[in-house]
């Protein structure tokens, strides 16, 4: 694994004028609860590259992650990190926004478990990064992302009655976590997402 303490520039910060970034999320994102992931393989020259999620086991039976799926033209609208200043290391919060499209007991039973867990999320980004690697990003995956809001409004129009969840990560070493996925398999990062969830 690169080593965490070195802070130097190492290359240009330049423009992609043959791929310019442009915003958007898909609808489509992916979560799991923290104390199931066993561990993150890290790049061994990137740092805020990962190549695999590596569940625990329970019986023999490795844990999985369930998807997040969104209405709408702007999924995860509000999702930001933001630096933060410290006494010796500057950190990074995120903050995962999205919205739980129902009102039932089914939805009341999952809204009270993101309210005390703690989770790990990928999202798809729409631009993939000027290197290709930048199209699956985590967040908490070093600390985890925990509950710092939910809401429930009847009337409200971004969640047609539905309940708006925020979860945040603080204290990051990191800006950005990216998923690469690597195997013998020749399996793309997408088609190991799908492997991991239990949902479709």
């Amino acid at each position: 694994m690169a080593n965490l303490c070195t802070k130097l520039l190492d290359s240009c910060l330049n423009a992609n004028c043959d791929n310019p970034i442009y915003q958007g999320v898909d609808a489509v994102a992916y979560i799991f609860n923290h104390s199931e992931v066993e561990s993150l393989t890290y790049d061994q020259t990137n740092p805020n590259l990962v190549t695999a999620i590596n569940m625990k086991e329970n019986e023999g039976v490795a844990y999985t992650g369930y998807k997040i799926n969104q209405f709408g033209k702007t999924p995860y609208t509000g999702t930001t990190t933001t630096m933060t200043e410290g006494n010796i290391f500057n950190r990074y919060d995120s903050e995962f926004h999205f919205i739980v499209p129902d009102n039932s007991p089914t939805s009341a039973k999952l809204i009270d478990a993101l309210k005390d867990g703690k989770f790990v999320v990928v999202i798809k980004n729409e631009y993939e990064g000027t290197d290709g690697k930048g199209t699956f990003q985590i967040y908490g995956g070093k600390k985890g992302l925990v509950a710092s809001a939910i809401e429930g409004a009847k009337y409200s129009d971004d969640t047609e009655g539905g309940w708006a969840i925020t979860l945040t990560e603080t204290g990051s070493p990191v800006s950005a976590l990216f998923l690469e996925h690597t195997s013998g398999s020749g399996a793309d990062t997408e088609t190991y997402l799908e492997g991991l969830v239990a949902c479709e």
